[in-house]
């Protein structure tokens, strides 16, 4: 009789490669999440742990784009106010500059050549403006003779002046 020799080989696979599936075998169906679920990570043997919320580094992120979101809106917001408050300004002397030149223009009597200048009263809708007005005559064309009125308004925006004139030329007779 002959003798058979039978050795054994020690199994050296890790725990890592004994949990995974061979591939001819098919997971159960609830290790396999639905679209609709969340993974389950499964700690013990019949706790479940769900994952939930934001890491750190996801927060930090968002709340940056917020913050760079929100700056550039709180200047465009700021550059805005701004021009709101010179066009204000600018309508109010065009408006105010227009109606003067208006009155010298159906006064029944011409304006007398002069210069004049001052500003408004607290009380006054244009206060915080100065004025300037110029009567002067002139000859545009040989043998032709007119008045021109210039009206200018002045007021200021922080460190700026501004300025608007407004010319009207009329019969000096």
């Amino acid at each position: 009789m002959s003798k058979i020799h039978s050795q054994i080989i020690p199994d050296l696979r890790t725990v890592e490669e004994s949990t995974q599936l061979s591939p001819h075998i098919n997971p159960p169906d609830s290790a396999v999440p639905a679209k609709n679920q969340s993974p389950i990570v499964t700690s013990g043997r019949n706790s479940k742990v769900r994952k939930k919320g934001f890491t750190v580094l996801e927060v930090l992120v968002s709340l940056s784009i917020l913050v760079l979101t929100l700056m550039a809106l709180y200047q465009s917001f700021s550059t805005s106010i701004f021009v709101l408050s010179s066009t204000t300004n600018l309508w109010k002397a065009m408006s105010h500059a227009q109606n003067e030149l208006l009155k010298s223009e159906r006064a029944t009597i011409s304006t007398p050549v002069s210069l004049s200048q001052g500003e408004f009263e607290l009380e006054h809708q244009m206060n915080g403006f100065s004025w300037k007005k110029h009567v002067s005559d002139t000859t545009p064309l040989p043998g032709i003779r007119v008045r021109q009125v210039n009206y200018q308004l002045s007021w200021n925006e922080g460190k700026n002046v501004y300025t608007y004139d407004a010319d009207i030329y009329v019969n000096p007779n």
